[in-house]
């Protein structure tokens, strides 16, 4: 089959969409497809189009590396037509995701972001430019219910596919240091890296060998204990969640999905995350929670994790099943699915 890939957002950046576009297009080369990839840039070695110069957009209180080009259409026409099916992610998402959505052909469309309302009301705004999500040659998706739920209705998903995540990144490749912490995210208000590092101080004069390691965020002078890595490739990532006893994921809100909380549950990590519904949806009873934002709730469940081993170890038995619900051997046959599908009614 030769898929069309399409991302609104550059992906060169980090961020939960370019992860999707990257791993979803490794698992159908695996699997023979043919796979371009449209996009405002792309990392060395990948199959596709570039679509143009890159902005830095403010949106869902984080920034967005989106195209504003109005020659992405000219740019992006060849290769959606040579793909037997497109599929679109964040397909009103300007300039790539709108511009592809309006090609002809079969498509399936993902919407994955839990936008604010301002967002949703636009959407409602463009529904007679967009009938094409309501076409018999577009199916629509989302990652999740929360992602559903932003959609005005008549654009209702047809199915729900899960974000993929790499789950085989566990083992017994680093030894697991009890008492290490990780956090891993942008360092942006909504991520919650500041209620975290409040909270850091209560935790280590509780646990005074605890050591908090954190992702990509850098802040000047780390408190005791703590060390700021920057921006990780995917080996040390990996490495790292597998060497922690416990991840903690602060978010304040805006997240449809929880991609880090599957990747830490994979690595064997005890998950303790905020209470948002999108990620109680990914993790379950295989993590312990609190509420957003609660610095003395965070405090309290980290503190009774790192007090109790076989409170540890069964979080960590419990997430690495429940994340294999989201391995791409699971996601990407439910993608081709929807693929298969929508070409075969736009015949």
């Amino acid at each position: 089959m030769r898929v069309c890939l399409v991302s609104p957002y550059d992906l060169t950046q980090d961020g939960g969409v370019q992860a999707q576009v990257l791993g979803l297009a490794e698992w159908l080369a695996r699997q023979g497809d043919e796979v371009r990839v449209v996009a405002p840039r792309l990392p060395g070695g990948l199959m596709g189009v570039e679509a143009g110069r890159v902005v830095r957009v403010r949106a869902n209180r984080s920034v967005a590396p989106i195209c504003l080009s109005p020659r992405v259409s000219v740019r992006m026409k060849e290769t959606l037509g040579w793909g037997e099916v497109a599929h679109i992610h964040e397909p009103l998402m300007p300039m790539v995701g709108v511009a592809a959505l309006r090609m002809r052909g079969p498509a399936v469309a993902t919407f994955h972001a839990d936008p604010p309302r301002w967002v949703s009301g636009l959407y409602r705004g463009l529904h007679p430019w967009v009938r094409s999500l309501k076409a018999p040659r577009t199916l629509v998706t989302a990652v999740s219910r929360q992602a559903a739920a932003a959609l005005p209705s008549g654009w209702e998903p047809e199915r729900i596919v899960p974000n993929g995540v790499e789950t085989t990144i566990g083992g017994d490749g680093v030894d697991r240091k009890r008492g290490r912490v990780v956090f891993l995210g942008r360092d942006e208000p909504r991520k919650g890296l500041s209620v975290l590092l409040e909270a850091w101080p209560l935790i280590r004069s509780r646990h005074p060998h605890a050591e908090l390691v954190v992702m990509g965020a850098e802040r000047p002078d780390p408190p005791e204990g703590a060390v700021y890595l920057g921006r990780v490739d995917t080996e040390a990532k990996e490495r790292t969640l597998r060497s922690a006893e416990v991840y903690v994921a602060p978010n304040l809100g805006g997240e449809s999905f929880g991609i880090v909380l599957v990747e830490a549950m994979a690595a064997g990590c005890a998950v303790i995350a905020s209470d948002l519904t999108s990620f109680r949806d990914v993790a379950g009873s295989a993590a312990r929670y609190f509420a957003p934002g609660s610095v003395a709730g965070m405090v309290e469940q980290v503190d009774q994790v790192l007090e109790c081993r076989t409170a540890s170890d069964r979080l960590s038995d419990a997430g690495t099943e429940r994340a294999g619900r989201f391995s791409w051997d699971r996601v990407g046959p439910a993608y081709r699915e929807c693929y298969e599908k929508v070409i075969r009614r736009s015949a």
